[in-house]
C-alpha cells in the first residue's frame, strides 16, 4: 500500500518538478547574463540594484500568494482556512507596499523573475491543499515561513537605508517587521502542531 502511494506521489510531482527545474535554469541564466565584472557600482547601478532586489522580493511574494490562496480554499470553513484567509490577505498588503516603493524609485514592478515565480506558485498552490496530516501540507507551511523570514531580511535592510522611501501607508519598516515576525511565530506554531500528524515517530 505505501509503494503504490509513493508511486502515486512520483507520478503526481513529476510536472511540477520538471516545472520548478525549468525556473531554476531561467534564473541560473538571468544570473549568469548579468555576472559581468564592473569598475564600480554608480549611483544608478546602486538604484537599478535596489530595484531587482525588490523584484526579487515581488517574485517571492506571488509564489507565497498562490501557496496560501491554495491552502485558503482546501480549508474553507475550517481553523485552518480562516488562519489561511488571514495570511492571504497580510501577504497582500506586504506585496503592495514593495509594488509603492518600486513606483516611488520609478521602476515597473514586472520582471522574468516574477513570471517564472508565479508559474512555480501556481504549481505549489495545487500540491498545498493536503489533508492534515499529508506531507504537502507540512513542506507548503515550512515554505511559507522560510519565505516571510525572508520579507523580515527585506524590511530590516530597507531601515538601514537613510533615503529609502517610506513605505506608503501608516507602517512603518519597523512596524513591517513586527508584522513579518508575528507571521512567522503564527506559521511557526501550526507547522509545529501538524508534525505528530505528519511523521508520528
Amino acid at each position: 500500500m505505501v509503494r503504490v502511494q509513493d508511486a502515486t506521489t512520483r507520478s503526481d510531482l513529476g510536472p511540477i518538478l520538471g516545472a520548478l527545474g525549468a525556473v531554476g535554469l531561467t534564473f541560473a541564466f538571468v544570473a549568469l547574463r548579468r555576472a559581468k565584472p564592473r569598475q564600480g557600482p554608480r549611483e544608478g547601478d546602486k538604484r537599478r540594484a535596489l530595484a531587482t532586489y525588490l523584484r526579487d522580493h515581488l517574485a517571492g511574494a506571488d509564489t507565497a500568494l498562490q501557496t496560501v490562496d491554495g491552502l485558503r480554499q482546501a480549508y474553507r470553513g475550517s481553523p485552518e482556512g480562516a488562519l489561511f484567509e488571514s495570511l492571504c490577505e497580510q501577504f497582500r498588503k506586504d506585496r503592495g507596499v514593495v509594488e509603492g516603493i518600486l513606483a516611488e524609485l520609478g521602476y515597473s514592478p514586472r520582471s522574468i523573475k516574477r513570471l517564472a515565480g508565479r508559474a512555480t506558485g501556481s504549481a505549489l498552490g495545487v500540491v498545498a491543499g493536503g489533508a492534515p496530516g499529508d506531507l504537502s501540507l507540512f513542506r507548503a507551511l515550512e515554505a511559507l515561513a522560510i519565505g516571510v523570514q525572508g520579507k523580515r531580511c527585506l524590511w530590516r535592510a530597507a531601515q538601514a537605508l537613510v533615503a529609502f522611501p517610506h513605505p506608503p501607508g501608516r507602517r512603518s519598516f519597523v512596524e513591517l517587521e513586527a508584522d513579518a515576525v508575528d507571521q512567522w511565530e503564527t506559521i511557526e506554531r501550526h507547522r509545529r502542531s501538524v508534525v505528530p500528524r505528519t511523521f508520528g515517530v
